[in-house]
């Protein structure tokens, strides 16, 4: 998908008789990540922690999409920024976008799973500035980690690959 300033937009929230409008100055975007290994044949999860680490919980790679920015572009750009990998083995659109509405503003969720190439992988993350800790969990200590938004999100993503 490709965001653009030349789209119409139609209410996505309705509180009672009124609705709010969501526009490109009141609506963003956003990735949500989940880069992954294989590790002794099982996948692992890299889950991180950003800067304040007292204030954050670990959780996947998020950033926004910038306005006429295709959403490969923002998941490539934002595990770059966030870990030092510069390409992914294999991307995957898990195919759900979470909407979150609060007072006039709009959150829009995009969620990929991103493979991390084995040589990157084992050699370590180089974490970006906003990163206060990176570490890889197998899915069973990363599911009890997340939060229930990000764990059903892990949760696709878990049975897409066991799907093949």
């Amino acid at each position: 998908m490709h965001l653009s300033n030349n789209l119409e937009y139609e209410p996505i929230y309705r509180r009672g008789k009124n609705s709010i409008m969501l526009t490109p100055d009141n609506l963003a975007h956003e990735v949500r990540v989940f880069v992954y290994r294989y590790f002794e044949g099982r996948p692992d999860f890299l889950l991180l922690r950003r800067h304040p680490r007292a204030e954050n919980e670990l959780g996947p790679v998020r950033g926004s999409v910038e306005l006429s920015e295709h959403l490969r572009d923002a998941v490539l750009r934002e595990v770059r920024e966030e870990t030092g990998i510069l390409r992914p083995s294999h991307l995957i659109d898990l195919e759900f976008q979470s909407k979150l509405v609060i007072g006039e503003a709009g959150l829009i969720q995009w969620d990929f799973g991103y493979q991390a190439p084995g040589s990157e992988a084992a050699h370590g993350i180089r974490k970006g500035p906003q990163v206060a800790e990176a570490c890889w969990l197998p899915f069973e200590q990363a599911f009890g980690l997340l939060s229930s938004e990000d764990r059903s999100a892990l949760v696709r993503l878990q049975m897409m690959l066991r799907a093949g």
